[in-house]
């Protein structure tokens, strides 16, 4: 995937100076740094671990540093800088949409303005809470024990895969808002797991092949990157993860709406598709992206670029199903919530996701895996999906036949 224009970086917000933020000791229950802006703090020493329960001491970061390298850079162009405003999207979808006459609880619109701080040197995954920050303009440490915080591993200069570990901490961390409806730790309910990873997961994927410069070298090499994200790229790429052990066979249906590998594979390729990517959606929609961010007359969808149009929706679909008490439990629950946010899109939606699941998930037994016609098996699972998308089936049915 090329590399948006540069006017994208100029909508959702933009990464502010690190520096004098950090330097300023917040007053207490203020936040520490303003909506839609980021945060860099290195752990002090001894700190790696929260430990005790009790906020992490850091101190602000030395932008100009190795230790924080190339972090910076990174968080201005490029796919992370993609992320990290994806989790600005989140937040201000949180903040300003007005659902049905209603605003997102006080809490959820709270967390949705706070900075986004990473701490690099304290290897948390997807959040922690509780900061307490050495120095400042005055002397002691600023204690912040609600703020939440995105761990980093040490020395992100050696990590030659770093785009993929950021983006998959700025997504698990836009999951966890969305899925809970602003709330957090706080939602009344477990949050849907399956979801979270596999949206972390689709996100990793794409952040793997993003071009961020001409030739072989412009994206993240095959060989580079731990094993697991490595394998995470090859099997949701090839579509592994509907499979079962001996990779032959069509796992049962509930297996399919159990797995984080496809829910991550959907949402990668409704991500990769520009039918549903650049689908722009009513202007109504876009009205907590656009609020006091946008000149008149220009299309909010065209200063997102396709990539980040998708995510707005998507994230916007999802938190408001939450705020409706319909939320998601699986990614069938994700898709159909998706095509009736947005009607013109279901029915390629719904197409992506029963020719993913070879239409497991709706005919007890789905189709083969190697069919000795493709062509045929392609057209027949679209008309599966037209069947689900005209309430004739549906993407659960073969629950139905499924023994327990």
């Amino acid at each position: 995937m090329s590399r948006p224009p540069r006017l994208v970086l100029s909508f959702a917000g933009l990464a502010i100076a690190l520096a004098p933020v950090a330097s300023c000791k917040p007053s207490p229950g203020k936040p520490v740094g303003p909506p839609d802006s980021y945060l860099l703090f290195v752990a002090s020493e001894g700190g790696g671990g929260q430990g005790a329960g009790g906020p992490l001491p850091v101190k602000r970061a030395n932008l100009k540093t190795e230790a924080v390298q190339p972090i910076p850079k990174l968080l201005e162009t490029g796919f992370a800088s993609e992320m990290l405003r994806t989790v600005y999207l989140a937040g201000q979808f949180l903040r300003d949409a007005t659902i049905d006459g209603r605003l997102f609880p006080e809490p959820a619109r709270k967390n949705g303005g706070l900075p986004i701080c990473l701490v690099v040197g304290a290897d948390q995954a997807p959040y922690a809470r509780g900061l307490s920050i050495e120095g400042g303009f005055l002397s002691g440490r600023a204690e912040l024990p609600d703020q939440p915080w995105l761990g980093i591993p040490a020395r992100p200069a050696r990590d030659k895969a770093l785009v993929q570990t950021l983006a998959g901490r700025f997504a698990a961390y836009a999951a966890h808002l969305v899925a809970s409806g602003g709330l957090l730790d706080k939602a009344p309910a477990p949050l849907p797991q399956v979801l979270v990873d596999g949206y972390r997961m689709a996100m990793e994927v794409v952040a793997r092949e993003w071009r961020h410069s001409p030739g072989p070298a412009g994206v993240i090499q095959v060989h580079e990157g731990t094993p697991a994200q490595r394998a995470l790229f090859a099997d949701i790429r090839d579509n592994r993860f509907v499979t079962d052990q001996t990779t032959k066979a069509l796992r049962p249906a509930q297996d399919l709406l159990a797995s984080a590998g496809v829910a991550g594979t959907v949402i990668y390729r409704m991500a990769q598709s520009r039918a549903v990517a650049s689908k722009v959606a009513p202007d109504a929609f876009y009205a907590p992206y656009a609020k006091n961010r946008m000149p008149p007359g220009v299309s909010p969808a065209a200063i997102l670029g396709t990539f980040r149009n998708f995510q707005a929706k998507l994230l916007g679909a999802w938190a408001t199903a939450v705020l409706r008490e319909k939320a998601p439990k699986d990614i069938a629950d994700l898709v159909e919530v998706y095509g009736a946010a947005f009607p013109t899109e279901k029915t390629e939606v719904l197409r992506i996701f029963v020719v993913t699941t070879f239409g497991g998930t709706v005919e007890p037994g789905g189709f083969a895996m190697d069919p000795k016609d493709p062509q045929r098996t392609l057209t027949e699972l679209t008309a599966l999906a037209l069947e689900v998308g005209q309430g004739r089936k549906s993407l659960h049915q073969a629950l139905a036949a499924q023994p327990e």
